[in-house]
């Protein structure tokens, strides 16, 4: 037997790393597109609310749109994010693999309009949430040693001793 040197050890950690870049680098070059196909190019979604919006699908069997309303528009959007069958609608046989990001930005106004709360106050009051507390809260990790409430004596210079005058 002979000893595994340091050399020996560095030298087969780079080729263990070569070899995971070079099969990197061939997933990368066989998806060199960044594209997926399109399944179906026109579906229409028809919310509770009877909102409708036009998308592609890139998957074959998408799943079903909930026909209740959502209680507000994050919920409509959650779905859709966490549903990835849908796609902005397009005439192209595929689509880029970043459309997720671009479909977020397009039902916007749909989710607003198919959710049971479809408008915003506007008179500058706030409608309390009913699971919270009407007592105010207090945080009890301030310190309490003399520095002013806005330092917690962190770095740059806001601790207690960070200032003196001669």
């Amino acid at each position: 037997m002979f000893a595994i040197t340091t050399k020996a050890k560095i030298a087969a950690g780079i080729a263990a790393g070569a070899l995971t870049l070079g099969a990197a680098g061939a997933y990368a070059a066989a998806n060199a597109n960044s594209t997926l196909p399109v399944v179906t190019k026109s579906t229409t979604l028809t919310g509770a609310n009877g909102a409708t919006i036009t998308l592609s699908t890139v998957t074959a069997s998408p799943k079903a749109f909930p026909t209740t309303a959502f209680k507000n528009k994050g919920q409509c959007i959650a779905w859709f994010a966490t549903n990835k069958d849908y796609a902005p609608q397009t005439n192209a046989s595929t689509i880029s693999k970043n459309f997720h990001g671009k479909l977020m930005s397009s039902i916007q106004s749909f989710c607003a309009k198919d959710s049971t709360t479809t408008t915003a106050t506007t008179d500058g009051t706030e409608t309390p949430d009913t699971t919270q507390s009407a007592e105010p809260s207090t945080d009890s990790s301030a310190s309490t040693d003399g520095q002013s409430g806005a330092s917690h004596g962190h770095a740059y210079g806001h601790g207690k001793h960070a200032h003196q005058t001669d």
